[in-house]
């Protein structure tokens, strides 16, 4: 796994059955607009504030919701189930299968991305339909995105209020004896061959950064690389901790553990210290991340070998 405004229709007395039909639909749009309180409230750069936004990916959904702007959500992405109002809105699909039908279906006037939907702003472009992109790889992006988006929706004090509460939840707070840490983002349950850990430049890196824990991969040279057994068993972590995107049960995540007894003579497995951490709030890098910096600090609050 490692996871512009329309210019004004011209009067013109008389016009044939094909121009009465023109003028017809811009009047019906125009009272859909009246009926929905006009223009709506100007962000502060001056274009209306969006009404209609769509977002296909689970952590922008969240920022939208977290800031208060779930009502004006008309769609999200299929992996998209925080929170529970965010489950009932419309499917559009995900980063390879977006339904471009049903997003342009619902009259969307923005849609929020991710720099890896590229291919869909450019769809969207032509028809008219205003993009954000907002890149979330560090904890500075996803701060940053709280504010880009209150912003461009016209509620610049909720991303601050956002922000802030973010911070606090992700305070820096060390841990004793700077434990060495595996965190594995991504395998096949039953076997550990291509695992996926995380690597430098990364919001889980900088997490554990925040805890003065040290990422044994943090010198691999891509952020997400898949390693071998063997250089799991080189760099000896203290700690391994799974970070599983679905909740598991107890006994699956016993098995979980069990498949990393192959590894004894590594000091996390052979000291009992392999932990599970399971639910989509792991792999998010959105509103949720103080929820995971919390649990992974936890996980590691016991001293190596102790």
């Amino acid at each position: 796994m490692t996871l512009t405004p329309r210019p004004p229709l011209p009067v013109r007395p008389s016009p044939p059955p094909r121009a009465r039909g023109r003028l017809a639909a811009a009047a019906f749009l125009l009272l859909a607009l009246v009926a929905c309180g006009g223009e709506g409230p100007k962000s502060p750069k001056g274009p209306a504030a969006p009404q209609r936004i769509v977002a296909l990916a689970p952590n922008v959904s969240e920022t939208l919701f977290a800031l208060g702007l779930g009502d004006r959500v008309v769609g999200v992405g299929s992996y998209s189930n925080w929170p529970a109002e965010a489950a009932r809105k419309p499917r559009l699909g995900g980063l390879f299968d977006a339904n471009l039908e049903r997003i342009v279906a619902l009259h969307p006037d923005l849609a929020v991305l991710l720099p890896s939907e590229r291919d869909l702003a450019v769809k969207l472009a032509p028809l008219g339909i205003e993009t954000l992109t907002l890149p979330n790889e560090t904890l500075a992006d996803v701060e940053r995105s709280f504010h880009t988006v209150a912003e461009r929706c016209g509620v610049p004090r909720e991303g601050d209020r956002l922000a802030a509460e973010w911070r606090a939840g992700l305070a820096p707070q060390a841990l004793p004896n700077r434990p060495r840490v595996l965190l594995s983002v991504g395998r096949q349950e039953g076997r550990l061959a291509d695992v996926l850990v995380a690597g430098p430049d990364t919001f889980y890196q900088e997490l554990l950064d925040r805890m003065g824990a040290v990422n044994v991969f943090a010198d691999a040279p891509v952020r997400y690389p898949k390693v071998s057994l063997e250089e799991v068993v080189a760099r000896a972590p203290d700690f391994i901790v799974e970070l599983r995107g679905e909740a598991v049960s107890p006994e699956a995540a016993r098995s979980l553990v069990r498949d990393w007894d192959q590894l004894a003579n590594v000091p996390a497995v052979r000291a009992g210290r392999v932990v599970i951490l399971a639910g989509d709030w792991t792999g998010i890098p959105g509103p949720r991340l103080p929820q995971l910096y919390g649990e992974l600090r936890k996980a590691l609050a016991g001293a190596p070998g102790g």
